[in-house]
């Protein structure tokens, strides 16, 4: 097939293209990778091109699965439409396959089963197991006294077979929520204004599954009406609709709390430190959210304090545009708050990371349930003068330029995902000390599917990768245990981190302490 290979580098936008043969199973695999991360309009070209170069070579490439990754905690999500029930069955048994990398590595299974995406020969599938479906449908057609609602049911199918994975990070998005997640990793978002994760809460002796709010943005409804980090949500709805999260699961109860702009979002909330439940009615409002705020330590005016809330494709600039406004106010060290940061894009911890790293210097390695391995190095400078990793927007000549920076890091329980492969780098390249409690403990991949090759509008985002830190010991389900171990004081706990007094925060303290060491 080295023809075929060779035929697909001439595709535009293709770097490099290998097939092998699939270990313990019947079929091929074409791997992909695209010489810059594509727009869902190049996916689309390139997706026929594909489908073209295989069909000359007698494949078939019936569900190709080009994706976008981001390393992320699930997010509130908004209201539902779903198309036909036909697709459902081709869709749910197509094992869709990862796509990691930040130059779009587009993985697809060559195959002559149902549920593989490309098939040898005619391309001709065998049963489809889950064509029951479709003679569900039919039955209940044909009938049933009452009206069946095509849509919902498509929507209970899919929420059901995410919910059946035991994948816990995994969610569909219908049109409107995936084009509201990409908003909000552009910095927008229509909300009430929190970061959540998904978690538990114990209240004496029930252990029960919540929505752990991580952060809550500032100037936000959810601010103003009083809700604080560490809330764990444990009901959604108000009155005869009230549901408990932990009877209807994580992404059934985002679904209850999402909704448009000028409805009310109501929940209620176990509140830990004061041992009580607290009901909540906001009005949610559309948001432009900052990843990254800034300010001069009050205690000690040469410390910079900077807040990354969560990696988005605003981080990176922020970062330096914080950096820069606070060095020119006299501060010369600084302190990266990260506690109650859930995560974001892997785009964009791998651009704040090339910051503080040299050329070459591996930021993390990737694992999938084959075994194949990714790893993810700051890449080398572009003929365009850019660095060939991340987002591709870094300039070259700003690989390292904080790597003699003096700072430290800010963690807690809440810091996931993305925010710990960071303070993972600080802790194995030995750039800074690290304070707080032990972190969250995500050290997972999720990719996100757009669905458009279905003929389907939306997208699925799955657990598709274990991820390892530079030295190579992951932590999933373990976390980031800091160098300096310090729980945040019972008066600390009991005010709002967005309004935390520096002198009062015995974290920041202790962060600052090891800075004039």
């Amino acid at each position: 097939m080295g023809t075929l290979c060779d035929m697909l580098c001439q595709l535009p936008l293709v770097e490099k293209a290998t097939l092998e043969q699939k270990k313990d199973a019947e079929g091929l695999l074409l791997t992909i990778q695209t010489k810059a991360v594509l727009s869902s309009r190049e996916t689309a070209n390139l997706e026929s091109l594909l489908s073209d170069a295989l069909t000359k070579e007698g494949l078939t490439l019936e569900t190709p699965a080009l994706a976008q990754t981001y390393v992320t905690s699930p997010a509130p999500k908004q209201g539902r439409t779903v198309p036909l029930m036909a697709a459902v069955g081709a869709m749910i048994t197509a094992v869709i396959i990862a796509v990691l990398s930040t130059f779009a590595i587009m993985t697809m299974i060559a195959n002559r089963r149902a549920d593989m995406t490309v098939t040898e020969g005619t391309g001709t599938q065998e049963e489809n197991p889950y064509a029951v479906l479709n003679q569900l449908d039919k039955l209940f057609a044909q009938n049933s006294l009452f009206e069946h609602d095509e849509n919902a049911i498509v929507e209970a199918v899919l929420d059901a077979y995410v919910i059946a994975t035991g994948d816990k990070y995994a969610e569909y998005f219908n049109k409107e929520e995936y084009d509201a997640l990409m908003d909000e990793q552009r910095g927008q978002m229509c909300g009430i204004g929190v970061q959540v994760i998904n978690g538990h809460i114990t209240i004496g002796e029930d252990s029960l599954q919540a929505i752990i709010v991580a952060y809550v943005y500032q100037n936000s409804p959810a601010e103003a009406a009083g809700v604080h980090p560490g809330d764990a949500i444990i009901y959604v709805g108000k009155g005869d609709d009230r549901q408990a999260v932990n009877s209807i699961g994580y992404t059934r109860a985002l679904d209850v709390m999402a909704g448009e702009e000028g409805t009310f979002c109501e929940f209620a909330v176990y509140r830990a430190s004061e041992e009580k439940e607290i009901d909540f009615s906001i009005q949610r409002q559309k948001l432009t959210v900052m990843s990254v705020t800034y300010s001069v330590c009050t205690t000690d005016a040469t410390v910079g304090i900077i807040r990354m809330i969560q990696f988005d494709e605003t981080t990176a600039p922020q970062l330096t545009a914080a950096i820069d406004a606070l060095t020119a106010q006299g501060c010369t060290s600084f302190v990266f708050d990260l506690r109650g940061n859930p995560g974001g894009l892997l785009t964009s911890v791998v651009d704040v990371l090339t910051f503080f790293l040299n050329e070459g210097d591996v930021v993390l390695t990737a694992k999938d349930k084959y075994g194949r391995v990714v790893t993810y190095k700051v890449g080398s400078p572009t003929s365009k003068g850019y660095v060939g990793s991340g987002s591709g927007t870094i300039k070259a000549e700003e690989i390292g330029k904080y790597r003699d920076l003096n700072f430290t890091v800010m963690v807690n329980e809440y810091s996931a995902s993305a925010a710990e492969l960071f303070t993972a780098n600080v802790r194995d390249y030995e750039l800074g000390k690290i304070v707080g409690v032990t972190t969250y403990g995500k050290g997972s991949m999720q990719t996100t599917f757009p669905l458009n090759s279905f003929g389907y509008e939306g997208a699925l985002k799955l657990t598709t990768y274990y991820y390892y830190p530079p030295c190579g010991e992951g932590y999933d389900s373990i976390g980031i245990t800091p160098h300096n171990i310090v729980e945040l004081s019972e008066e600390a706990q009991n005010i709002n981190i967005n309004i935390l007094p520096h002198n009062k925060d015995n974290q920041l303290q202790e962060a600052i302490r090891l800075l004039k060491q």
